[in-house]
């Protein structure tokens, strides 16, 4: 496929982009909403050894990957971005406690927010998504599948298949309360927090912080005692719920594996397995799965619990689908 590369300024990569000609990869893709388990069972799969994945690194030292990877530099930059790290005091994410190092799994969407498009795949950034994927799989081991996720293209996936007719996907559900609950809680701390990590890996989120007229302005916004945030919140997951009953059954059944994250949660071994079985795969290493598990309560704010009727009336199908509890918590 001939490629476009997008140019952000000086990059230290100019010089070897030409490598990437010839690259391919097999995209897999992790499809599920923002705070429904994505994270966890991308870890769970890359732990596996049998994937390779993008990073904090490759999001941070994007221009640099290549040039990095020739020159035998990579380990220097990441010993260097811990250093930033740990100078900033970043020891997790905040918002999840996952903890930031340079090899922490991350989303492609910031690459392509960070090259001033949207984070969603269209015509417009998928040249921006290509470079990345090749430059990854280029500095990675060749022959092992690419594996991606971005929240943004759940609702998305029909066009995600149709530039990218290769691609597989593995769809990931969670009880639509706590994944309401949990994106709320997420936003309100990631803004309360000004979030150092995130400024790093999204420069729209940097300039947000460094506002405090829009910081203070957003975080109004946000807040419970407008209601905006549970309304906005609750629709796009309704919309993306919407999407995927509506337009799941327009892939072939062969390219696509669709699990519940409490079902990944109570019997990790088998639902890898199941995964690994339907790309073809076979486990590279040893799983501890029990220490990728961290059973965790959250109770569901005061304002979810008052809209949870309305909430599980506009997702009907969606908990029939599921077989969800839509009176749980």
């Amino acid at each position: 496929m001939n490629m476009q590369f997008f140019r952000r300024g000086p990059s230290q990569d100019e010089q070897y982009l030409s490598l990437l000609q010839d690259i391919d990869f097999q995209p897999i893709f992790i499809m599920g909403t923002h705070r429904s388990g994505t994270t966890l069972l991308y870890k769970l799969l890359v732990a596996t050894e049998c994937f390779n994945f993008l990073t904090s690194y490759h999001i941070i030292k994007y221009d640099e990957i290549l040039f990095n990877h020739v020159n035998r530099t990579e380990d220097h930059a990441k010993r260097e971005l811990s250093e930033l790290f740990k100078s900033m005091g970043l020891k997790d994410r905040i918002i999840d406690n996952v903890a930031v190092s340079p090899d922490m799994l991350e989303e492609y969407g910031y690459i392509l927010v960070n090259a001033g498009y949207s984070q969603r795949l269209n015509p417009r950034n998928l040249h921006v998504f290509l470079e990345l994927c090749k430059k990854v799989q280029f500095v990675s081991a060749r022959a092992r599948p690419l594996l991606l996720k971005n929240p943004y293209d759940y609702p998305n996936f029909k066009y995600v298949k149709a530039a990218l007719p290769e691609a597989k996907f593995i769809f990931i559900h969670r009880h639509p309360l706590h994944v309401i609950n949990s994106q709320l809680r997420s936003i309100r701390t990631a803004l309360d927090t000004k979030s150092k990590y995130g400024a790093l890996i999204d420069r729209r989120f940097a300039r947000l912080c460094h506002n405090p007229l829009i910081l203070q302005g957003a975080r109004l916004l946000v807040s419970s005692k407008i209601g905006l945030a549970l309304w906005s919140v609750t629709r796009g997951f309704v919309h993306s719920s919407n999407y995927f009953l509506q337009n799941v059954g327009s892939l072939p059944k062969t390219d696509f594996i669709s699990l519940r994250f409490e079902d990944i949660c109570k019997d990790p071994k088998t639902n890898v397995d199941k995964i690994l079985r339907f790309i073809g795969l076979e486990q590279r290493s040893t799983l501890d799965y029990k220490a990728f598990i961290e059973p965790r309560t959250v109770p569901l704010l005061e304002e979810v619990k008052q809209e949870r009727r309305s909430i599980s009336n506009k997702l009907a199908i969606y908990f029939a689908y599921w077989k969800y509890d839509p009176y749980l918590g």
